[in-house]
């Protein structure tokens, strides 16, 4: 099967691009704005990329919050949420 991601068959009801790598990581990321507001949000587009140098990145569908302020201030912080943490995580998202 050869698939075009430009040319997504309307009759697919799921993105396939996304379901590539499977399970995805889930990188809480928590990022401060120049004006001081706070924001944590869960991200499944996110992974380390690189140990020399150390890299770790995420990525967001449209300019939210977390991409906003990381662009603003260069930087972010990625946590891990840990099964006793999906609840408060999932309120994040």
């Amino acid at each position: 099967m050869f698939f075009e991601p430009a040319k997504r068959d309307p009759a697919l009801r799921f993105d396939p691009v996304k379901a590539i790598i499977a399970p995805r990581p889930v990188g809480w990321i928590s990022t401060i704005g120049k004006c001081g507001t706070v924001n944590l949000a869960p991200y499944s587009f996110f992974n380390m990329f690189s140990t020399q140098p150390a890299i770790v990145g995420f990525s967001s569908e449209g300019m939210k919050d977390s991409p906003s302020f990381a662009a603003e201030t260069g930087g972010f912080v990625c946590n891990l949420a840990t099964c006793d943490l999906r609840e408060a995580m999932n309120e994040t998202s």
